[in-house]
């Protein structure tokens, strides 16, 4: 399992932060224990990467359901 964090869409803000068992460049990556989930927004977009700040990618947010989502690239 690896730990993301999730920034705005500019990068320069973190949102949030979640975990996945999907390799970071899935196409369809699947993050649970989101916190705080309260400020991800399905249809936003958002960079996703590793909790050290690194390999960070440009995804949408396609779905949502109480502390998991789904980050399309």
């Amino acid at each position: 399992m690896s730990d993301l964090l999730i920034k705005n869409e500019a990068g320069t803000r973190p949102v949030a932060t979640a975990n996945s068992n999907d390799p970071i460049g899935a196409q369809n990556l699947r993050v649970t224990n989101l916190d705080p989930a309260n400020l991800i927004v399905v249809g936003n977009d958002y960079q996703v990467g590793f909790d050290d700040g690194t390999n960070m990618r440009g995804r949408t947010c396609t779905a949502k359901a109480g502390n998991t989502a789904t980050f399309v690239l």
